[in-house]
């Protein structure tokens, strides 16, 4: 089983010992690292930790922060703030491990740079953003005002293929870019925050809806031709036709998600800047009731 996963010609890799010193700290797997190794212990410990984390955080808001700064929201604005809230956990933590990961792989090297092992912080971040998505995933099927089949559909494959990616050596430099683009989930999610607590006419919500566009573009459109670019000129020598079938079938996937979002939120955002502020709009119409009030005076 093992030969089979890490594939012919894989010696099973070893983790330094202060990465092993962190193994077992939430569950015991003995199963896991005897059958799988030290990287699937340390990448499932961390999805344990991230799941447990995000249960925590939920009942936290649920029981003690939203009925004091949420007490007159309705159901369906509570559902959205809880998701908001639970969201940002791993949007603030798995980018900063995976941008520090990628630091560690061979990028400039195109003969192993889709061939590398991960390194403990690479296992971290891939484990904390798979589990944040298995916990919301579960909490979108429980609650259908987020349900969306093309978040579940997302959150199933990054749940499936991340693991089978990072474990196999496969594509990580991938992986963990898209793990980075995690970190534009904070303006989307302080801006539904914003929204619910009935802030959207603030000048915070504006910054916000402007550093969130922005921020998309930079992180997740700019390096797009890049990546492009080292997923066609790199060597894929050490791939077999599974995996170089299954690295092509879904490395372009969020690549495209990225680009249509990308669309959704500018046109969101130029729709915004275009609806003249609430007050603008009152103070318009009480210069036209004027107007109508001087000229009905005029005729009498």
């Amino acid at each position: 089983f093992r030969g089979a996963l890490w594939g012919p010609g894989f010696a099973q890799p070893s983790v330094p010992g202060g990465a092993r010193a962190g193994v077992g700290m939430l569950l015991p797997l003995p199963y896991i690292q005897e059958t799988l190794g030290d990287e699937a212990t340390i990448l499932f410990q961390s999805f344990s930790w991230s799941f447990a984390a995000s249960c925590v955080l939920l009942v936290l808001w649920r029981g003690l922060i939203a009925p004091v700064v949420a007490a007159n929201r309705s159901a369906d604005d509570l559902v959205f703030l809880t998701n908001s809230v639970v969201s940002l956990f791993p949007a603030l933590t798995a980018p900063f491990l995976a941008v520090q990961a990628l630091w560690e792989l061979p990028i400039s090297d195109h003969a192993t740079a889709l061939a590398a092992a991960p390194t403990p912080l690479a296992l971290r971040a891939v484990g904390l953003s798979c589990g944040y998505m298995a916990y919301d995933t579960v909490f979108c099927l429980a609650h259908k005002q987020v349900r969306h089949p093309l978040l579940l559909g997302h959150h199933l494959l990054s749940i499936l293929f991340f693991p089978y990616a990072t474990l196999r050596h496969r594509a990580l430099l991938v992986v963990l870019f898209f793990v980075c683009t995690e970190v534009t989930n904070i303006g989307q999610h302080v801006r539904i925050i914003l929204l619910k607590l009935g802030h959207e006419r603030s000048r915070l919500y504006l910054v916000n809806g402007v550093a969130w566009a922005v921020s998309f573009f930079v992180v997740r459109i700019l390096p797009s031709p890049y990546l492009f670019y080292k997923m066609a000129d790199c060597s894929y020598a050490a791939f077999s036709r599974a995996d170089f079938v299954v690295a092509w079938a879904t490395m372009p996937i969020p690549f495209v998600l990225n680009s249509f979002w990308f669309y959704l939120l500018a046109s969101g955002v130029l729709r915004f800047l275009r609806t003249p502020p609430i007050d603008a709009l009152l103070s318009s119409e009480n210069q036209q009731q004027q107007q109508q009030q001087g000229r009905a005076a005029k005729r009498r």
